[in-house]
């Protein structure tokens, strides 16, 4: 009985540490995405506040290409980091009334639906 729940035990640790390895893939793979329409925006300068939206903190990696764009395409435009857990992952950014949805919450229900 207890090499069976040992077993058990482990298997669930492994489950639990391959989600979070595939979900740190798939954030990165929906920040890159986010990233890129972000960059292939008009620049503007009607656009005078951006915010982006995350499940958990965004990297300061992540941070600094955001803050180069918007230097770059949005120079007016005030910049908030704000998170919601609802997201699941991924990122969302509105720029005035353009929303880019690559959160994982999204994904999940298109592909569901």
């Amino acid at each position: 009985m207890l090499i069976f729940l040992l077993l058990v035990l482990g298997q669930c640790v492994f489950v639990v540490a391959v989600v979070f390895v595939l979900k740190k893939l798939l954030d990165r793979e929906l920040m890159m995405a986010a990233l890129e329409k972000f960059e292939s925006c008009k620049a503007s300068l009607e656009i005078k506040e951006i915010s982006v939206y995350s499940a958990s903190r965004i990297s300061d990696k992540y941070k600094g290409q955001i803050e180069m764009i918007r230097q770059r395409k949005f120079d007016q435009a005030k910049l908030d980091y704000l998170e919601n857990a609802e997201l699941k992952g991924g990122v969302v950014i509105t720029l005035g009334d353009l929303l880019l949805d690559f959160s994982l919450a999204t994904r999940l229900q298109n592909f569901w639906s």
